[in-house]
């Protein structure tokens, strides 16, 4: 969805139906495959593009750097948004910054 701003200035949603992955292995794997899709994409941009004008979802222009922001943010939500089922669910979420609270050095 945001590669598509930054390659063609416009929001195209693939959506996400079921037939992406019906089961935990094949959800790993789509949301893996974007991913890569993602990663490669933003390398083949140069700054110039960065600073070019491109809609939002509501019809204004920002600049694409806005929009590479806005995906940063995007992601923290849902990466907060597993933790808390994770947690609900009686599953540790994976530390992203390698230690938890209590084991950092009390000073």
């Amino acid at each position: 969805m945001f590669l598509n701003v930054f390659e063609h200035g416009k929001w195209i949603y693939s959506g996400h139906e079921s037939s992406k992955g019906e089961n935990i292995e094949e959800i790993v794997h789509y949301l893996e495959v974007c991913h890569v899709r993602l990663t490669e994409g933003l390398l083949t941009l140069e700054n110039d593009p960065l600073a070019k004008k491109v809609p939002t979802l509501h019809g204004h222009e920002v600049s694409s750097w806005r929009i590479m922001m806005a995906l940063a943010e995007h992601e923290m939500h849902h990466h907060g948004q597993l933790s808390i089922y994770l947690q609900m669910n009686g599953i540790e979420p994976p530390q992203i910054f390698g230690l938890k609270i209590e084991q950092v050095e009390k000073g």
